[in-house]
């Protein structure tokens, strides 16, 4: 049956459980805990301000009147900050699909129009546009999380927490990794090696990489009505690893760099004054000393046929357990591979 109870904010998780687990359980209060863990897995967090509100919420719970023994000091416990890698979001651009599809449509189109001076009275010539398309499907993505008649029923809410915690966690670094692992596939096909000669130095030659990496992602895209090449935004996707070596080349200068680059004999050149967004991620598909460069959107796209939606099983009549289920479906490319490259550090 389809959770009817979902809750909408994930930071009233406990306060459903404390006004649903007392000593005068019956099916609909039950029901009522089990949405309660249901919406607490299936809501996504994107921001960590409704992580740090929740963890607020647990640390200062206040014992309701009809709740009045909270699991006692078992509860007392710290609730670490969830690791929610949301990062990918910012590389893939959301776009519509028909609701009776499981697939949408990316038009490669080479657009033949030219503006053109009309001579009074004439008419505009039409240009012809023409183009192939690509499909991008969306898959199936489910997990199942299940509990003890004994941890609702004798108030676990600590050790149901966590669990709850846990799946979630699972559910969306799964998530993460099916991204990063597009993005890593296609900077596989554009690497570009370290940049400059044996007598620069280590951060001159970030430096001379990053650059030459900025410059061929935008030559490369100048004429495919992405938008000012020279100016886009791109995002650079760094293990923590390279985090220093990284922030060091965007924060010298010409100057810094000209006395040492003068006595070697070289142009000093500081970092391209091309906006770079840097996200950092331990994720497995982002490998140190090789950070991905990114031109996000366009056709590197995303589309989510179904939130992540929970289901729930009748009891196990043997074991009085109960189990949820949480599925979700979306799909993601990268159509156009020129948006995105490999940066080699060393």
């Amino acid at each position: 049956m389809k959770n009817q109870y979902f809750c909408k904010d994930d930071d009233l998780f406990l306060d459903m459980l404390s006004r649903t687990i007392d000593g005068k359980q019956t099916p609909e209060d039950l029901q009522q805990v089990r949405a309660a863990l249901q919406a607490f897995v299936a809501l996504p967090v994107k921001e960590k301000k409704k992580i740090q509100a929740m963890k607020q919420k647990i640390q200062g719970f206040a014992v309701s009147s009809d709740f009045e023994n909270l699991v006692t000091s078992a509860f007392n416990v710290t609730i670490a900050e969830d690791n929610f890698d949301m990062g990918w979001e910012a590389a893939f651009q959301d776009v519509p699909r028909d609701a009776d599809k499981n697939f949408w449509e990316i038009g490669d189109i080479e657009n033949g129009v030219t503006f053109r001076k009309v001579p009074e009275g004439d008419r505009i010539q039409v240009d012809k546009i023409s183009g192939t398309q690509q499909l991008v499907y969306v898959d199936y993505y489910g997990g199942a999380l299940g509990f003890t008649d004994m941890a609702i029923r004798f108030r676990k809410l600590a050790q149901m927490y966590m669990a709850a915690r846990a799946f979630r966690n699972k559910f969306y670094a799964n998530k993460a990794d099916n991204h990063y692992a597009l993005l890593a596939a296609a900077a596989a096909l554009n690497v570009l090696p370290w940049q400059g000669g044996g007598g620069l130095g280590q951060i001159q030659r970030d430096i001379l990489t990053i650059n030459e990496g900025a410059f061929l992602m935008g030559d490369a895209n100048k004429d495919k009505g992405y938008g000012d090449m020279a100016n886009t935004p791109l995002i650079l996707y760094a293990n923590p690893g390279d985090r220093a070596r990284i922030e060091a080349a965007f924060v010298v200068t010409t100057n810094f760099l000209a006395t040492a680059a003068i006595a070697a004999g070289d142009p000093a050149q500081a970092i391209t004054a091309q906006p770079i967004r840097r996200i950092y991620t331990y994720n497995s598909q982002i490998v140190r000393g090789f950070p991905i460069l990114v031109l996000p959107g366009n056709k590197i796209q995303k589309n989510e046929a179904m939130a992540p939606t929970t289901y729930t099983a009748q009891d196990d009549v043997l074991t009085l357990n109960r189990t949820q289920s949480v599925w979700s479906i979306y799909g993601a490319t990268v159509a156009d591979t020129d948006q995105v490259g490999t940066l080699t550090l060393g």
